[in-house]
């Protein structure tokens, strides 16, 4: 007797986050990148602000005020620069840092929200500073939203981002006073008669 073929039964794939692990080492390495290509520029600055410093002096002691100007101006728009640079360096630190003890999938959306919002202000700061940096945290946020999205998809958690983001915002301003203490250390003030070039401190993130 002929015995009827059978279906085995299948087993369903469960979903799961299979290619998560993989996207977020490849997020930390693109963002451990551009931190250190940030500190190189930070270091490259902080050696020709010095050059900057003793040709204003040495200008300043030959009673060349045109030329000290000139020289001052220079330093008051590289301070500035630095700052803005040493502030998203820290930023970025501080996220690789928060991404980094993302262990469970579900807590992705606790820590990846505002680890892209401080991504997506620090690349709009550096845009027109070091736009080679700003254009790779452009793709690095793109990675993140794609992360935050299947997040959502699988946990069921909102995958919306406010603006106004109270975390995100903490740890910019908490960066941004770092950076200020490292600008007193390591970069030289302007000389005296020339503080007045000093840029206005940054005003802080609403």
């Amino acid at each position: 007797m002929r015995v009827p073929w059978k279906r085995e039964p299948v087993e369903r794939a469960v979903v799961t986050p299979v290619s998560y692990q993989d996207r977020m080492i490849e997020i930390l390495t693109q963002l451990r990148i551009q931190t250190e290509k940030l500190n190189r520029t930070i270091e490259r600055l902080k050696h020709r602000g010095k050059e900057l410093f003793e040709q204003c002096v040495r200008a300043a002691q030959e009673r060349d005020t045109a030329r000290a100007t000139i020289y001052a101006n220079e330093i008051a728009q590289l301070r500035k620069m630095t700052r803005t640079i040493l502030t998203s360096h820290m930023s970025l630190e501080k996220v690789v840092l928060r991404l980094e003890t993302v262990k469970e999938f579900g807590d992705v959306m606790h820590v990846l929200g505002p680890a892209a919002q401080i991504i997506r202000q620090v690349q709009s700061e550096l845009s027109g500073v070091v736009p080679e940096v700003s254009n790779s945290l452009r793709r690095v946020d793109e990675m993140l939203e794609s992360v935050i999205i299947e997040a959502g998809n699988v946990t069921g958690a909102s995958v919306y981002v406010t603006v106004s983001d109270s975390e995100a915002q903490k740890i910019m301003e908490e960066a941004a006073e770092i950076a200020a203490q490292r600008m007193k250390t390591n970069f030289p003030d302007l000389p005296e008669g020339f503080k007045h070039l000093e840029p206005s401190p940054e005003p802080k993130i609403d």
